[in-house]
């Protein structure tokens, strides 16, 4: 058994080895994630749009690169009706020039961003509304946005595409109760970045925006994953238990084979010992060992023979205390009657080989044999294994 349970180490080390490459392969393969500048994926096609195209009184957004940085410099007017400038990718096809896209795959936006002066800016998220929107006129999209910081040093910003809020003029501006600030992912239009209340008017800010990417998560690759690990588990589990079944058969047909030597019925025909104090003890023994009330005492008494001599001439010539013999020639003769006989009783047996105590016969030939009584007979009567 002990070479079964060290090749089960090696096989749990590797099935666990296996288990985790399912597992980091499933939930890879979960990750989405979709560039969208610099470099751009195929399934979503965008355009650039600027607002506003032509200067607004002293409003203006002047577009300086769009190769590896997307850059921009903006001024605002400092007299409020020409306060608002946003540079925006809108997503197209082939055919069409407003498309609606369904972005619920993805639960994130990332991209690096730099302004110069620092500044507070507006992601913005274009939608298509049921109830206003006309894709013969953008201006009726619907908007959602966020806040968040620019400074001087490149950072990195993540916004949860469902943490926007549709923001109170636009609700106002086309009859909306200021509550309804939903909107659909499933019909995204675009994203914009834009200048928030707080960006410096009267001062021309430069922008620097670099890998956008949409992040998301498909659970239904983590769940698979788990089910392909757990079944393995499973079949490995079962394999091993086969496994185990069939190394513990041979070893209780190697034990039987191995304690024959020892069973009553066989030691009486040992030959006659020179040592008559060892003969009259062996042959004692075997005559006496299913007497429930044997002990070293009474042995002593009935040969004898001093109690600790008993133990010096077990040692002496098996190696064995007499507690330890007195086990060892009733579990044997237990097994014997076990292999024997299909029909065997094993309270029966606990009682002819010397116990009265099932529970502590039980207990002893676990000990013995590494199995139940019940397990070892169902064991033994089965085929040799392979």
């Amino acid at each position: 058994m002990i070479k079964f349970y060290r090749n089960l180490a090696v096989a749990a080390l590797l099935m666990a080895i296996v288990t985790a490459c399912i597992v980091y392969l499933g939930y890879k393969k979960s990750q989405l994630e979709v560039s969208l500048f610099p470099a751009r994926d195929q399934g979503l096609m965008w355009k650039t749009a600027l607002e506003p195209e032509q200067p607004k009184g002293k409003t203006q957004l002047l577009l300086k690169n769009e190769v590896g940085n997307i850059e921009y410099d903006f001024f605002l007017d400092p007299e409020p009706r020409f306060t608002y400038i946003h540079y925006s990718m809108a997503f197209i096809d082939a055919v069409q020039s407003s498309l609606q896209v369904d972005l619920t795959r993805y639960q994130t936006v990332s991209f690096k961003v730099m302004c110069d002066p620092k500044n507070v800016l507006l992601f913005v998220l274009f939608s298509f509304d049921d109830k206003v929107t006309d894709l013969n006129n953008l201006v009726t999209r619907r908007v959602s946005s966020t806040a968040f910081s620019c400074t001087q040093n490149w950072n990195r910003v993540a916004i949860e595409l469902d943490d926007l809020e549709t923001p109170q003029w636009w609700l106002s501006k086309y009859g909306f109760e200021y509550s309804e600030k939903g909107y659909q992912l499933n019909k995204t239009m675009g994203f914009a970045w834009a200048n928030s209340l707080q960006s410096p008017s009267n001062t021309l800010s430069n922008v620097k925006i670099s890998e956008i990417q949409l992040l998301g998560s498909e659970p239904r690759y983590i769940y698979g994953a788990g089910a392909l690990a757990v079944c393995t588990w499973i079949l490995f589990l079962v394999w091993q238990l086969r496994r185990y079944t069939a190394a513990l058969t041979a070893e209780i047909r190697a034990r039987v084979k191995d304690d024959q030597p020892l069973m009553a019925y066989k030691k009486l025909l040992i030959e006659p010992q020179k040592d008559k104090e060892k003969e009259a003890l062996l042959r004692y023994m075997a005559n006496e060992y299913t007497n429930h009330d044997l002990s070293l005492e009474t042995a002593s008494t009935s040969l004898n023979i001093n109690r600790n001599k008993i133990n010096d001439i077990l040692k002496e010539e098996l190696g064995l205390t007499f507690i330890a013999y007195l086990n060892k020639l009733r579990l044997t003769e237990a097994a014997r009657l076990l292999t024997e006989n299909a029909n065997a009783n094993v309270s029966e047996i606990a009682y002819a080989v010397g116990y009265n105590n099932v529970p502590y016969f039980n207990k002893l030939f676990k000990q013995e044999y590494g199995c139940t009584p019940k397990t070892f007979k169902t064991l033994y009567q089965t085929k040799e294994p392979l």
